[in-house]
């Protein structure tokens, strides 16, 4: 781009220019690896952790305890997380056959534009990145019989399409970035983590959103993660694959209960598996450790939860080191037809 060179400091850019770099930086990724893949069994992370036992034993819970039976991979960019909120958003509405749900979710979405105008950013150019997103919730209930109806194959071709994908990935990144900024008194603390340099400090919020939430290829973290599941109201969960526990910074403090993790206990023969009641996840409680003799190789599970109103539950992103993925769980099984006694004759 004319007049931008690797000097060229993100805060001095105009919202368009940054938003063509980034759309400049996605079309010369020479990868071919899928922006969102098919489902593969889980039992693909056991093939890639062989040498490793402490993963082995937490992929062994996912599997086993949670009920996790595959997962969906996001392409390695930085833009993971956003793709994979994405499609898991998408999928879900998708999937839950509710049409009141469906035009409560279309609604709330068009919505999001009016915030990002109190932000700051440009109508006009925010607008051409909300359009798939837009035309993508629109192909169900659709009444047009020249719209092809939204199924997972559809969507899944849809994420893959890199002009669709990536402008789906930068309008979630502004929606985040005018999330943050409409509500900085509650985020702006939770940045003292972020100090990297004992001289400069922690970055305040517009410096934080102009490089760690609207540039692309900047991979999200407690805060972004908050403030977008806050802004589309939906709760998710995100389970760490990796030696240590998940990070003690989060704006979270809280327990859920174990079957919100989709394990079935009620029916399980391990009394270990009966004994707990609730999973920690970091806040105020991160360093109380979890019970060795109870679930020695669980995965710690932090849920971003919003409260009230929420549209739904997306899932479970799957973290291993600068990296997310989406889980896929076991079906629920279908009902059993109700049994009708024969009429007995008189």
């Amino acid at each position: 781009m004319e007049g931008i060179n690797a000097d060229t400091k993100l805060e001095s850019l105009t919202d368009a220019q940054r938003l063509e770099l980034a759309s400049k930086l996605q079309s010369e990724s020479t990868s071919h690896q899928a922006l969102i893949s098919a489902v593969e069994p889980i039992e693909v992370l056991e093939k890639e952790y062989a040498a490793n036992r402490a993963f082995l034993g937490k992929i062994k819970w996912l599997k086993e305890e949670a009920g996790f039976i595959g997962l969906r991979r996001a392409k390695g960019d930085g833009d993971c997380f956003y793709r994979a909120f994405a499609f898991a958003f998408i999928y879900k509405i998708m999937m839950m056959k509710d049409r009141p749900m469906h035009h409560f979710t279309v609604k709330h979405v068009e919505s999001t534009l009016q915030l990002l105008k109190h932000a700051g950013f440009d109508e006009e150019v925010v607008t051409d990145f909300y359009e798939p997103l837009k035309n993508l919730l629109n192909r169900m209930y659709s009444t047009d019989p020249e719209s092809q109806e939204l199924n997972e194959h559809a969507l899944l071709q849809a994420m893959n399409e890199p002009e669709q994908s990536n402008s789906i990935v930068v309008y979630l990144r502004l929606l985040t970035s005018a999330f943050l900024k409409l509500n900085a008194d509650e985020y702006t603390p939770f940045l003292f983590s972020l100090d990297t340099s004992s001289d400069a400090g922690p970055p305040d919020m517009a410096s934080f959103c102009a490089n760690q939430v609207e540039a692309i290829g900047k991979e999200a973290d407690h805060v972004q993660i908050t403030a977008l599941s806050r802004a589309l109201k939906v709760s998710l969960d995100v389970a760490y694959l990796s030696p240590q526990q998940a990070p003690p910074q989060t704006p979270l403090d809280e327990e859920f209960p174990a079957e919100q993790l989709h394990q079935s206990t009620e029916n399980s023969s391990d009394p270990t598996c009966r004994a707990s009641a609730s999973i920690p996840v970091p806040g105020n409680d991160a360093q109380r450790t979890r019970s060795a003799a109870e679930h020695p190789d669980r995965c710690d599970v932090v849920r971003f939860e919003v409260e009230g109103g929420q549209i739904t539950e997306i899932g479970t992103m799957l973290l291993r080191p600068g990296h997310y993925d989406l889980l896929v769980e076991a079906p629920v099984p279908a009902s059993p037809e109700p049994e009708i006694p024969a009429i007995l004759s008189a």
